[in-house]
């Protein structure tokens, strides 16, 4: 992953903040009951991530785009997957 790991430790704690001002108990009941396809997981990943308002400015300036902040939030989000 390209990502530094101060800036992967910085999207992880806005993905967590996310998670844990709505209810995790619900995200994991819906997980549980709906089986994702990929294309799906994807949009979620992004929609959490959007949710978050993390600064995506401040990774863009670090060299990384998409597919980067894609592979990050994919793999903090993995245990949805």
């Amino acid at each position: 992953m390209k990502m530094s790991k101060e800036l992967f430790g910085e999207v992880c704690d806005a993905i967590d903040s996310v998670l844990s001002n709505h209810s995790l108990k619900v995200i994991i009941e819906l997980r549980q009951n709906i089986k994702f396809v990929k294309s799906q997981f994807i949009s979620f990943c992004w929609a959490i991530f959007h949710a978050s308002k993390y600064d995506c400015k401040t990774l863009y300036a670090a060299g990384l785009d998409d597919t980067h902040i894609e592979t990050a939030i994919k793999r903090i989000l993995s245990d949805f997957a």
